[in-house]
């Protein structure tokens, strides 16, 4: 692998602990609904999804009808725990702040959820590249589309630099911009055989593939 000029982090699941909080929401919102599913079942099929896309997957695959105002609920039950529980994952802020190289943010969440997000952990004046969102672009993930724009930004090639992912549907976005991808496994919604979903996510030989655990001590 030639020199990495760049590291493009994913936000939620990889520097944040936020993919539980969503996860615990959605989870008791269906149950509220007669729908139950398990967190890790959750966690299993939905990892690095849209509210949006699980609810129309859950209408196809089992009919769940979810009421009108069930996203909008949704949006602020979350909000209000995720502004009372959101952490940094452990051992990440030591990291993210450590690092020499060059770093970015490539999220499907928004700019200002990003911001907010590195703000509440302390990070966002060790952030020393730029937030790039799906927004910002035609396709969320899993298409690349927002790791392509982020490297037409940095001026950079597939091969200078290097993407950090916890769910099979940034791996995938990754891989489609030709990026070589690290796997992370530290968050707290990571369940037994995600990393092996992690891995069928990239088994076209030319992609090259790694694993990031867990890194370290809590540290905030």
């Amino acid at each position: 692998m030639s020199q990495i000029k760049h590291i493009l982090f994913d936000n939620d699941g990889t520097v944040v602990d936020s993919e539980v909080i969503a996860q615990r929401t959605m989870v008791r919102l269906m149950a509220e609904h007669d729908f139950v599913m398990s967190e890790q079942e959750y966690s299993h099929r939905f990892p690095g999804l849209l509210g949006r896309d699980i609810l129309r997957i859950l209408k196809d695959d089992h009919g769940f009808d979810a009421p009108a105002d069930f996203m909008q609920r949704m949006h602020g039950e979350y909000s209000i725990s995720f502004t009372n529980k959101l952490k940094v994952i452990p051992g990440m802020w030591g990291l993210f702040r450590n690092l020499k190289v060059p770093k970015s943010i490539v999220s499907n969440g928004s700019v200002r959820h990003v911001e907010f997000c590195l703000r509440k952990v302390r990070l966002l004046s060790s952030l020393d590249g730029h937030i790039f969102s799906a927004e910002q672009v035609r396709n969320p993930k899993p298409h690349p589309d927002v790791y392509i724009h982020a490297l037409e930004q940095l001026g950079l090639k597939p091969h200078e630099a290097l993407a950090v992912e916890d769910s099979p549907t940034g791996v995938k976005a990754a891989k489609g911009a030709g990026l070589f991808t690290v796997g992370f496994l530290g968050a707290a919604h990571v369940h037994d055989g995600h990393g092996r979903k992690l891995k069928t996510a990239l088994l076209i030989k030319k992609f090259s593939f790694g694993f990031l655990g867990f890194i370290g001590r809590q540290d905030v």
